[in-house]
């Protein structure tokens, strides 16, 4: 069933996104799709078990959400060093270890970047005394269970869902 897409076009391009147009020859009219940059979760617990939450303005959305650590892998990082670092400017915290979990694609229809899904256990606050919290990000250590974390209002990212799920899958976290 694999089609060679004849011609691309980028339309539009940001420092965020490329708009592309793509013509399968099968298709009468371009598909439109956005090429943006990779970007990492961070599924983050300290010690106790509380969640490593960030709470930020989501202009897309018009809201204010709640959300696991993420970020852009920048241009010459692998997703682990983009892990470790957002961990720490979002949250202030750090870890031993950051776990590999998996790689989603965050809308095949649309989207041609990946979602790449770390798991930070033991995660604490950081020896730096100068770090300070990314501006424009509220961090909330999350005392509840993955259920509870799930049923939250502004908990509503399919894809942080998808991260939480991963790492219950790979017993990371318990329902």
């Amino acid at each position: 069933m694999a089609q060679d897409i004849a011609a691309e076009e980028v339309v539009l391009s940001t420092k965020w996104f490329e708009l592309v147009a793509k013509r399968p020859p099968s298709f009468a009219e371009p598909h439109y799709s956005i090429r943006a940059h990779d970007y990492v979760a961070v599924v983050a617990v300290d010690a106790k078990g509380n969640f490593l939450l960030v709470r930020q303005l989501r202009p897309a959305v018009d809201g204010i959400t709640l959300e696991i650590p993420s970020g852009h892998v920048d241009p010459g990082e692998t997703p682990e060093e983009s892990a470790r670092k957002e961990l720490l400017e979002e949250t202030g915290y750090v870890a031993d270890k950051i776990e590999f979990l998996t790689h989603l694609s965050p809308d095949t229809g649309r989207f041609s970047n990946r979602m790449w899904v770390f798991f930070a256990g033991n995660a604490r606050p950081s020896s730096q005394p100068e770090h300070r919290v990314e501006a424009g990000i509220d961090f909330v250590l999350y005392p509840g269970t993955v259920r509870k974390l799930v049923a939250e209002k502004d908990f509503d990212s399919a894809l942080n869902h998808a991260a939480l799920f991963a790492a219950v899958l790979q017993g990371r976290l318990v329902l």
